[in-house]
């Protein structure tokens, strides 16, 4: 009885952002002797994998994802099953493994459809993990198709949370392609389909993703409380990286609004999350470096703003080499480009295409112009 109520605790702990707690709980149940019943230990090793990738301990939760998964209890097509391989899916994402996390899922998804089990919401969040792995791969071929596959079976369950799910990653997938009104509804829709379900980081990123899309299409004003509704939810229930990730956006809103002071408080606000993180995250790192160099630089003091936009060149060159990455080395670009500093402008342009496949030109040579065929 003890070590399920511990596990009970823990459990919501982990729900609360009390996730170094709730990890240090899973491992006292798991290793107590005698041992707690088999159903309890199940329940503190999904805990203890979920508790190490909220801690960002991204190697230790995907080892622990796998061992779940390939456990004889597991049952293939079980909600269960579903939840750990989205779970392992992520975790591959987040470790900056594009490739194996489309593998994964891929071949999750095929084992799926030799089981034969009923469709759920799990399967469906299983397949809109996989569409938002296309999407960071910048595979948005793939995604859609994919998509196009999801959405009349996530109609046909007739569930809000699955239909919400596709349509979130749906959202996503038009955004990328420039159709701004399709994703802004898209959105829209997603979050007020999953707005009763019980996943608080889930509201929290609808909202962000919600303000993306806002701010693709211009409106930099309703994103900013979006984007602070975000902050407040996912900082007690989401990982480190997608707090940053939030808060960054907001800063990037803030000083495009003319608020630089604001964007100064809240990337300090980043900043002190980050002291002592357990994770390196360069990247979130230097896009809150990027966000203080252009506020410095927009309430007119050059020195301190330049120092925070090396100091992001920095911690990019130290980043997980993805295409979120080639984002901020263009932004850094276009930065240096506004100082008229070409030099160092040129070095993240070139850095950034060459994170995406391809490689800066050394010289212009000129040549007949070609009508697009």
């Amino acid at each position: 009885m003890t070590h399920r109520l511990d596990t009970a605790f823990a459990e919501l702990a982990l729900r609360n952002g009390g996730d170094g707690e709730a990890l240090a709980i899973f491992q006292r149940v798991l290793a107590a002797a005698p041992p707690a019943d088999p159903a309890t230990v199940r329940r503190a090793r999904c805990g203890q994998a979920w508790a190490l990738e909220k801690l960002g301990r991204l190697e230790e939760a995907i080892g622990q994802y796998r061992e779940l998964l390939a456990d004889p209890q597991t049952e293939v097509g079980s909600a269960e099953w579903a939840l750990l391989a989205v779970a392992l899916c992520r975790s591959y994402r987040d470790v900056g493994d594009q490739a194996m996390s489309v593998d994964f899922g891929e071949r999750a998804l095929r084992e799926l459809a030799r089981s034969g089990a009923a469709p759920i919401d799990e399967h469906l969040q299983l397949g809109s993990t996989l569409m938002g792995c296309y999407v960071v791969r910048g595979d948005l071929t793939s995604a859609k198709l994919l998509a196009d596959q999801l959405m009349p079976l996530a109609r046909a369950t007739g569930s809000r949370v699955a239909l919400g799910a596709v349509e979130w990653n749906s959202s996503l997938i038009a955004r990328e392609q420039g159709r701004h009104d399709e994703a802004l509804e898209l959105a829209e829709r997603a979050l007020a389909l999953m707005a009763e379900a019980d996943n608080t980081r889930h509201q929290g990123m609808l909202r962000g993703n919600l303000a993306l899309v806002l701010v693709a299409r211009g409106e930099l004003a309703p994103a900013v409380p979006l984007l602070t509704a975000a902050f407040e939810i996912l900082r007690e229930s989401a990982r480190l990286c997608e707090v940053i990730d939030v808060v960054a956006l907001l800063g990037e809103v803030l000083v495009q609004l003319g608020d630089p002071e604001g964007a100064l408080e809240w990337a300090g606000r980043a900043r002190g999350l980050l002291t002592g993180a357990s994770e390196e995250l360069w990247r979130e790192r230097a896009a809150i470096a990027l966000v203080f160099g252009r506020a410095w630089l927009l309430l007119g003091e050059g020195e301190p703003g330049e120092a925070e936009l090396r100091c992001c060149a920095d911690l990019l060159r130290r980043a997980e080499e993805d295409r979120s990455v080639a984002v901020l080395w263009r932004r850094l670009g276009d930065s240096w480009a506004e100082r008229e500093q070409n030099e160092e402008a040129m070095t993240a342009y070139q850095t950034a295409l060459t994170l995406l496949g391809l490689p800066a030109a050394t010289r212009l040579v000129p040549g007949r112009r070609r009508a697009l065929s």
